[in-house]
């Protein structure tokens, strides 16, 4: 910035401040602020550069990235905006002609050699577009090869590289033929998962909930004829439930292995959903770039793998004491096992039993401005036996979940608080255990076992 004069104390206003000068060789800024405002003159600086960038005028070119079809029209107006802002902050060649003080208000006259501005342009713009280029080839190089993450990471970096210019024509010489760089970037990124494929093999598993044997399935992806390398994927259960991993990437063939280790759900068909896991880069969401990639992924197959479950669901009988005691925990244990076994009463038919032992004790009073509370920390304990060995599979549990009620409750309101409050933190215990469990099913009846192989002295009451 060349500063032309010094500051001008009150006294008669320079003409500058009653009109703004109309000069063809220059964009004119000019504008004040009081003298109170804190970095008064930085903030009359800043506003007076605002007032020359909104003289320089922002066309869209007809054949430019921004004028596609594609692009929102209500864009173009922001787009401008975001233009004048960046301009501001980049602003070079700027020079400070006059300023006034008149004691209440500074004011500040600066201006811009519009020709020096436009060939500074010129320059920015030529290394933008040499600088695009080379990301767009470079992406069609990583395209080919089937590095469709790289070539997008590219894609982007090009766009980037361009954003301030995107409203102009951006000619380049490619192959002999001259090409707008930031079209060709933009439809690049367009079509990069256009004609993707993901292939199993095979089609449909077909397996027991609860097996102790896996299930592989091996994932092709394609792009057109070519494999997709190193593609992130993510696999999950859309209907049903259990434990799948998978490949964080497809290999240089293209290839994934998917795993199931686990069927928790006694539902007969199940799918696992499997789709490809890509995302824009943080880096890349400003409000243009999130214009160009709003649809970028609608394309990409998403695949619906059938789980066939063999068999009849799993058979549990339920086990506990002072069933009466605790009747709202049992029941929403019970309620929840249900998604996984069907919950019988004749331990003849059952293939596991599951003993439950919850437990509540109170703990000390908390005093508050409203009035104290009872602490209360309850418990449980679950032991799943596999009937058909008389082996203890898993034993997990929860202890001293900690609930709060007011002194005066019931009893009945204290069990029923503290045993709503453990059961919600129990659950993904269950859960995960479940994940984690294999069990068999029963092939003899439960009559050729001894009475020793089970614990049932206690005469222990069965939830139904």
């Amino acid at each position: 910035m060349v500063t032309l004069t010094s500051l001008t104390f009150a006294g008669n206003p320079p003409a500058w401040v009653k009109a703004k000068p109309v000069d063809n060789d220059y964009y004119i800024g000019i504008s004040s602020a009081l003298t109170t405002e804190k970095n008064f003159q930085q903030v009359a600086r800043d506003k007076a550069l605002g007032d020359l960038i909104g003289e320089i005028n922002i066309e869209i070119e007809s054949s430019s990235l921004l004028n596609r079809q594609e692009i929102d029209e209500q864009y173009s107006e922001s787009f401008r905006q975001d233009i004048k802002s960046t301009a501001v902050a980049q602003l070079e060649g700027h020079e400070m002609v006059d300023s006034y003080n008149d004691g209440e208000r500074y004011w500040v006259y600066y201006r811009l050699n519009k020709a020096e501005y436009e060939k500074l342009m010129q320059k920015r713009l030529s290394d933008a577009i040499n600088q695009a280029y080379g990301y767009w080839v470079k992406g069609l190089q990583a395209e080919k090869a089937g590095q469709l993450v790289d070539a997008m990471d590219l894609y982007l970096s090009g766009l980037s590289t361009i954003e301030e210019y995107a409203n102009r024509r951006l000619p380049v010489d490619h192959q002999g033929k001259s090409t707008d760089v930031g079209i060709e970037l933009y439809t690049s990124l367009k079509l990069l998962f256009f004609d993707l494929t993901i292939r199993t093999n095979p089609q449909k598993i077909t397996a027991q909930s609860f097996s102790k044997e896996p299930s592989i399935v091996q994932i092709e992806v394609l792009r057109g004829e070519t494999p997709a390398v190193g593609l992130p994927l993510k696999a999950r259960f859309s209907i049903g439930e259990g434990s799948v991993s998978l490949d964080s990437k497809t290999q240089n063939d293209g290839s994934a292995t998917l795993t199931l280790t686990n069927i928790t759900s006694k539902l007969t068909y199940q799918e696992i959903e499997l789709r490809v896991d890509v995302k824009v880069p943080t880096r890349f969401n400003t409000s243009f770039m999130k214009q160009l990639t709003d649809d970028l992924f609608d394309h990409i197959p998403v695949i619906k793998l059938p789980v066939e479950v063999e068999q009849s669901p799993l058979k549990v009988i339920l086990y506990t004491k002072d069933h009466d005691t605790n009747t709202s925990l049992l029941n929403m244990i019970s309620s929840y096992l249900n998604d996984y076994f069907d919950i019988v009463s004749d331990r003849e038919s059952a293939d596991l039993s599951i003993w439950v032992t919850p437990s509540i004790r109170k703990g000390g009073i908390v005093k508050s401005e409203m009035y104290d509370l009872y602490e209360i920390f309850a418990s449980c304990d679950l032991t799943i036996t596999d009937l058909a060995t008389g082996n203890i599979v898993a034993n997990f549990g929860l202890q001293d979940v900690r609930s709060l009620v007011p002194e005066n409750s019931s009893n009945s309101k204290i069990r029923s608080t503290a045993q709503r409050d453990l059961f919600k933190k129990l659950r993904p215990v269950i859960e995960r255990n479940l994940q984690k469990a294999h069990f068999s099913r029963k092939a003899q009846s439960a009559t050729d076992l001894s009475p020793e192989d089970y614990d049932d002295t206690s005469m222990p009451e069965i939830i139904e």
